[in-house]
């Protein structure tokens, strides 16, 4: 049986966690039952039995809180760990790009779910995804080369979208690190004629 481990966070924090994800659940639900286009942000907040002020607290517009996507996609944590890390730097990456911030498991189904009903909230995922990827890509040239630190992360976003491709990806659900650094490693063979 698997041991269960209480959450030693401050209680402010856990229900500010809570209170996101309340949000982030009604806004998802509306969107998929009705489209992104019918719903407002006080739909979202009777949803949520909040007020659009806590709503405003949490998310800047109604798509951030239908996306679920937080403006930092890597804690001050995930920072520091990965610029105190020392093993070797495409292991390190997988671990920073498999940490990017976003819902949890469970949402992934109705994630996809909801961008096969509404493909213009695509841009809005890209624009995030990009804005990540700059902000790893900083966070990487710290602990290396600029070219070294492109390339390394290149490869950690192209083992990152494969595993999203539902053809290439035997497994659903978020990518781990050791996912990332397998697809990683079979890039790399491919890239060298050892496939």
């Amino acid at each position: 049986m698997e041991e269960v481990v209480d959450d030693v966070r401050p209680l402010r924090e856990r229900k500010k966690e809570l209170t996101r994800r309340a949000i982030h659940d009604a806004a998802m639900a509306l969107a998929l039952e009705r489209g992104y286009a019918q719903m407002t942000v006080a739909d979202i907040c009777a949803g949520a039995a909040i007020s659009e002020r806590t709503f405003f607290n949490y998310f800047p517009t109604k798509i951030a809180a239908v996306l679920g996507l937080p403006e930092a996609p890597l804690s001050e944590a995930q920072e520091r760990q990965f610029l105190e890390g020392t093993g070797p730097l495409i292991d390190d990456v997988c671990e920073l790009v498999a940490g990017l911030a976003g819902g949890p498991e469970a949402d992934i189904p109705r994630f996809k779910r909801l961008m096969g009903l509404e493909p213009d909230l695509l841009a809005a995922v890209h624009q995030w995804s990009a804005g990540a990827r700059k902000m790893v890509i900083n966070l990487v040239e710290q602990r290396t080369t600029a070219e070294r630190g492109r390339l390394a992360v290149a490869l950690a976003f192209a083992a990152l979208m494969l595993h999203a491709d539902p053809e290439h990806a035997a497994e659903t659900g978020r990518a781990t690190p050791a996912q990332l650094r397998e697809t990683v490693a079979k890039l790399c063979a491919v890239g060298i004629g050892q496939d």
